[in-house]
């Protein structure tokens, strides 16, 4: 876990559980193992081509999004130390655009009514794949999607009480935490938090900008580097930090570099459709459940909301927070092995009916 500094645009984080557990042990023997075959039988394929290069940064982004500092000593063996600097700096100060924001227009807000109005209806597909399995889920009205957060003031909640204690019926984990001792409890969020109008937690100071995922009064979804100040002078109403960015007025932003930075793991994602409804999409990974299943990569998830025609979306806090519940029964389980058998989370994105 990462400390978040005073005056930061961006500040990854990722979390850990109460106490080892033999799954990550058996990850891990079979990540490296992965890398011993790689080296030694395909030197001239890793080492020698591009292709290679790219393989090279996507184990050691996956390292990275585990936060294993005690495994960076062994990332030279397969990349300079300048070129795993450039890998720090595109996850920590990656390069972000601002989304457009639609003026509010009589049409706008007829549609935003109809949108707001309609039965809530969500559904869920299933997606898949030799590296991972995807749910995706469809919330036709963005207006019941709220951040949430823990009623404690030096732990979390799993998501399933913070669901529950808000009257919702479903969610995904949201944005990361501050765990210096490790012990995965989730009480000191990270970056931007706001919640119904009211400011949970800022970057440092109300003036820092940070990259969030935002809902404004009238439902759009937005992304971008935005201060507290603004966020509140624009009449934001939920908003939370992570990222990197994965699609921003129906472009695709991830990159190889972007790829690579971040490697292979179980991923949570939030994104919003041209019509106004909320595309959420969680996956498996880490070889945590499914001895297939690596994970997924950045490209990875956005192209599933591409699949969806999603317009904007962003990615959340991944790993062993990754979980979904609807209607009271988890998606996928999550890549942890708590006595709850789900992270102790600090906030989350909630269905709330109205």
């Amino acid at each position: 876990m990462e400390a978040m500094t005073k005056e930061t645009a961006y500040v990854p984080s990722s979390n850990r559980d109460l106490k080892p557990k033999p799954k990550r042990k058996r990850f891990w023997r079979l990540f490296w193992m992965i890398i011993f075959v790689i080296l030694i039988g395909g030197g001239s394929f890793i080492y020698g081509t591009n292709q290679g290069l790219q393989l090279r940064r996507m184990f050691l982004g996956t390292v990275l999004s585990t936060y294993h500092p005690q495994y960076e000593k062994f990332m030279e063996l397969l990349l300079p130390k300048s070129e795993i600097d450039k890998m720090l700096q595109e996850r920590n100060n990656p390069d972000v655009v601002q989304s457009a924001i639609k003026k509010q227009t009589k049409t706008n807000h007829v549609q935003a009514k109809e949108v707001s109005t309609a039965p809530e209806k969500i559904t869920i597909d299933t997606v898949e794949t030799s590296n991972f399995t995807a749910k995706i889920m469809t919330i036709p009205d963005p207006n019941t999607v709220h951040v949430v957060a823990t009623k404690y003031t030096s732990k979390g909640q799993p998501l399933s009480d913070l669901i529950k204690d808000n009257n919702g019926v479903a969610g995904i984990n949201a944005g990361g935490f501050y765990d210096p001792s490790g012990r995965g409890s989730g009480g000191q969020m990270l970056g931007t938090v706001i919640s119904n109008g009211n400011v949970l937690s800022v970057p440092g100071n109300r003036n820092v900008p940070a990259l969030v995922a935002a809902f404004l009064k009238d439902g759009q979804f937005i992304t971008g580097n935005y201060s507290v100040n603004q966020l509140v002078s624009m009449g934001v109403r939920e908003a939370i930090s992570f990222g990197p960015q994965l699609i921003v007025d129906g472009v695709n932003r991830v990159t190889p570099a972007v790829d690579g930075a971040w490697g292979w793991a179980p991923r949570t994602a939030i994104g919003q459709k041209a019509d106004g409804s909320i595309i959420m999409i969680i996956t498996d990974g880490r070889f945590y459940w499914n001895k297939t299943h690596r994970g997924a990569s950045m490209s990875d998830m956005s192209k599933l909301f591409e699949k969806y025609n999603v317009v904007n979306a962003i990615a959340m806090d991944g790993g062993g927070s990754t979980t979904m519940i609807n209607d009271g029964q988890l998606q996928l389980q999550p890549a942890t092995s708590t006595s709850v058998g789900m992270r102790y989370l600090p906030d989350a994105w909630v269905v709330i009916p109205k």
